[in-house]
């Protein structure tokens, strides 16, 4: 309860700030509040932190040679780890409009995420249990919820997905395995996954309510149909937000390209 009030505080904190809502380039603050919308971490002496911190050590238990390979490959905050969905054209000398498109987009999601990070202050697991043995490069906070990584490679799959929805499962696929290397690499619990997939839904949710972004969306979307060979389709619009549409919010002053 005392972690809910916290959390719920700083939500309100940086709500009332003014430089929340100039760092954020299409959402606004009133219809991002991601601290509503979490829930909160397990308490440090409770059996969902154990069971969370028993699936971590499983993980480590089954690493392999591949599958280390593959979660190191994915230590790192690029939309480009998509590329064998999406074949060899998919590269960013070839879609300099989509790689603008994508940075602006995941500079709100960085913004959006450091505060819910700072809320919920969950330690990493190898911070937790030495017997924890994290792989590769350490990420650069030690705040493990919602994983950041997931929803950087979340939020990138259902954007693409939007964009290209004849690669749409396996993009989901992907992102599934993308998130899931986090726990390989002993650097988060299943709970910062599942948490960082809510957040990237609704953020993504979010986007594609804001006529702004869909203008740049769909200058992205043109050029990457046509780098990949796609057909030509019809504009995707910005969703009108209903009555009962939910809200999102936080802040981040994350650099880019470092996982979380």
């Amino acid at each position: 309860m005392r972690r809910l009030m916290s959390g719920l505080c700083v939500l309100v904190l940086f709500a009332g700030g003014s430089g929340f809502a100039n760092d954020l380039i299409f959402l606004s603050r009133d219809k991002v509040k991601l601290l509503k919308l979490i829930a909160p971490t397990p308490d440090s002496q409770s059996e969902a932190q154990a069971r969370d911190l028993a699936a971590v050590l499983e993980a480590q238990k089954n690493r392999t040679p591949e599958l280390v390979a593959r979660a190191e490959a994915d230590n790192v905050l690029s939309i480009f780890r998509y590329g064998d969905v999406l074949g060899p054209n998919f590269t960013a000398d070839r879609l300099p409009v989509s790689v603008d498109f994508f940075k602006r987009m995941h500079a709100d999601a960085r913004t959006i995420l450091n505060a819910t990070k700072e809320a919920w202050n969950r330690p990493r697991p190898y911070n937790v249990s030495a017997e924890v043995k994290p792989l590769g490069e350490k990420p650069r906070t030690n705040f493990a919820y919602p994983s950041g990584t997931t929803i950087f490679g979340s939020l990138t799959a259902i954007v693409l997905a939007n964009m290209v929805p004849e690669k749409r499962a396996q993009l989901f696929e992907r992102s599934v395995e993308f998130s899931a290397n986090r726990i390989v690499l002993g650097v988060h619990y299943p709970s910062d996954i599942e948490a960082g997939r809510i957040a990237a839904t609704v953020m993504a949710a979010a986007f594609l309510q804001n006529p702004a972004f869909m203008t740049e969306f769909e200058a992205a979307r043109s050029e990457l149909r046509h780098v990949l060979g796609f057909p030509r389709d019809e504009p995707v619009v910005a969703d009108r937000p209903g009555e009962g549409d939910v809200a999102i919010t936080g802040s981040v002053n994350a650099q880019p390209g470092a996982p979380h």
